[in-house]
């Protein structure tokens, strides 16, 4: 047999062995299981508050991106003003008060 065949087999063997543990630890009651699912209530109750915080976090992010596009658009719209500066033109704008 090749290699690759006998971790299949092995990764199979293991899988099978963890539902059989799962279903037996449901049926005793080590695990609180309270709609069926197979997926212990405790696991349920952490994803749900680690989707939460990922939720926040991704808006976050999402955010800080827009801010740094807008700093880089900003930053090509200053662009131009260089070769005007480095010709001596005065900057455009409002007029200084005297």
């Amino acid at each position: 047999m090749s290699t690759v065949s006998v971790i299949i087999i092995a990764l199979l063997i293991l899988v099978v062995f963890t539902n059989v543990a799962a279903i037996w630890l449901a049926k005793k009651g080590y695990t609180r299981d309270d709609n069926n699912n197979m997926i212990p209530d405790v696991l349920e109750e952490k994803f749900s508050s680690l989707k939460e915080e990922v939720s926040y976090r991704v808006d976050r992010v999402g955010e800080e991106l827009k801010d740094v596009s807008n700093a880089i658009k900003e930053v090509g719209n200053q662009l131009s003003d260089i070769p005007k500066a480095a010709s001596g033109k005065t900057r455009p704008g409002r007029k200084p008060k005297n």
